[in-house]
């Protein structure tokens, strides 16, 4: 049985986790994400950061993230990168994010939903309208 929580342990236990790696990719799995494809863009994701030796990021699944307008949807963190919420993933997007986003700090305009910081998002926008 497991112990009781007594009031600050989440507090401390907040401060003291440490994720491991360089970033984290969540992949909405609720009920509409898996019927529009979810499973095949985790196992693509899954295949390609593997054969790229790619060992940082953490590859999860997540209940629903409710934005079932744009399923399969995932969040993206990558070190120096603002955390990036892309929608309607198929596999060649799922393969895309890994190897433009995740290896190449390059944002994927054409499926990104929403990036959560409002000043961050715009900056990112037009450095990669400079290029």
């Amino acid at each position: 049985q497991m112990a009781k929580m007594a009031k600050g342990d989440l507090e401390k236990f907040r401060k003291n986790y440490k994720k491991s790696g360089n970033g984290e990719i969540m992949i909405s799995m609720g009920t509409c994400g898996i019927a529009a494809g979810a499973l095949d863009v985790y196992k693509e994701m899954e295949e390609t950061l593997k054969a790229n030796g790619i060992n940082n990021i953490t590859l999860g699944k997540t209940g629903c993230l409710g934005m079932c307008f744009c399923e399969p949807n995932l969040s993206v963190k990558v070190e120096g990168m603002p955390e990036i919420f892309y929608g309607n993933v198929d596999k060649t997007m799922a393969h895309s994010i890994i190897t433009e986003h995740v290896m190449k700090k390059h944002i994927l305009k054409s499926n990104v939903i929403f990036m959560p910081s409002k000043d961050t998002g715009r900056n990112i926008f037009k450095a990669a309208e400079a290029k």
